[in-house]
């Protein structure tokens, strides 16, 4: 049975979740999205090009940021101007609220740190009006930046539950493998033929194997609930979540570090607050400080789209080799079924072989995701968040 979508309470901090529930609403309204759209993000199931319009409407940090840039705008206004003149006008309202007090009164020496303490807020408050650079707009490009990082959050999730699903098929095939050594050493033991150290050996593999089956259960359990939590449904709800997309390799030849870094800074969200600020600054010291951090940032948003660009290739080049190392296990599979079929090679070697090409085919599936999942930082990258410090 499908059910909506639930989004958890969340604190401001983009990583922090908390029991409460959200009751089920969107950011949107209604008439912003078509009845087929609604349809998708509402069903109980998660496919993962839904990930950035899931946590646009129901992710609640970004439900309460959007509601806390609504109040800034309502309580301070929308440009810095508007901002500053906020803080003096609650400046001079402190100032106009301070009642000195007489020097015969009783209480006069708590009084008169009431008024200093009050006399301090009012400074402050100017002071802030004074420095401040911050205007809506700057709050909006913070709140946007969380959001495409919880987006990228939620999808490496995504992709890591993939992988420890798979991860956990290798923990089985590691368990059989253990299941069927202890069998052979046991038939071994019977007949004399097994050493104890043999025998303690092969306990000791398959009591690891077991322990590392409920190690990976519980890894895949927790990467799932803060999936689904992220995502809007309640923790312990179980959609059907569908397969991470394969990596395509052309879209690497299409990558060119050089010349994405145009609209890796065009579209970084640090550099365009960081922009917004220099705009909205009057002193020349902080001018000058902003435009070296602008420079700074320029720099590292380069730098940052070339580490990415090599972690790229070097996972193109883990996915080649593991393609290669399933292909050597495949001819090694081979050779041994026909010394098995000619008695030249027993049982338990025939079936270590199948168990060694199965954990390669594995081992291949996540070079594939972890190649996909590079490709995804690339692009992110290029589309504004790339690192600026």
């Amino acid at each position: 049975m499908k059910i909506w979508k639930r989004a958890a309470s969340f604190g401001l901090a983009c990583a922090m979740f908390s029991a409460m529930q959200f009751p089920s609403w969107a950011s949107s309204p209604e008439f912003a999205r078509s009845a087929e759209e609604w349809a998708r993000l509402r069903d109980d199931v998660l496919e993962y090009d839904e990930i950035e319009d899931l946590i646009a409407e129901y992710n609640a940090t970004v439900q309460v940021n959007q509601l806390d840039l609504n109040e800034f705008k309502r309580k301070y206004g929308d440009t810095k101007d508007d901002v500053s003149d906020k803080y003096r006008d609650m400046a001079n309202e402190i100032y106009a609220s301070i009642d000195y007090p007489d020097s015969d009164d009783p209480m006069y020496g708590m009084m008169v740190a009431s008024v200093l303490a009050a006399e301090i807020q009012a400074k402050n408050m100017l002071q802030q009006a004074d420095e401040n650079l911050d205007d809506s707009e700057i709050i909006y490009i913070n709140y946007k930046q969380a959001e495409k990082t919880l987006v990228t959050v939620a999808q490496s999730n995504m992709i890591n539950y993939a992988k420890g699903l798979l991860q956990l098929q290798q923990a089985e095939l590691a368990l059989s493998q253990a299941r069927t050594a202890m069998a052979s050493v046991n038939v071994k033991q019977a007949n004399g033929l097994a050493t104890q150290m043999e025998v303690l050996s092969a306990k000791e593999a398959l009591m690891t194997a077991e322990r590392n089956i409920e190690s990976s259960r519980t890894g895949v359990e927790n990467v799932r609930q803060k999936l689904v939590v992220m995502l809007g449904w309640q923790f312990d709800a179980r959609p059907e979540i569908r397969e991470i997309p394969a990596a395509d390799i052309g879209r690497i030849a299409r990558m060119d570090p050089q010349a994405d870094k145009a609209r890796a800074v065009e579209n970084n969200y640090t550099l365009k607050a960081n922009k917004k600020k220099l705009a909205n600054a009057s002193a020349a010291n902080v001018i000058d400080s902003l435009n070296k951090t602008i420079s700074d940032n320029e720099q590292k948003i380069g730098s940052s789209l070339m580490t990415s660009y090599q972690n790229v290739l070097t996972a193109r080049l883990a996915y080649s080799q593991a393609v290669a190392e399933l292909d050597v296990e495949l001819r090694n599979l081979h050779s041994v079924e026909v010394n098995y079929q000619n008695g030249n090679a027993s049982r338990t070697q025939l079936e270590n072989q199948q168990y060694a090409v199965q954990n390669k085919q594995i081992a291949v599936k996540i070079a594939d995701m972890n190649l996909f999942q590079v490709m995804e930082t690339y692009d992110w990258a290029v589309n504004g968040l790339a690192g600026t410090s």
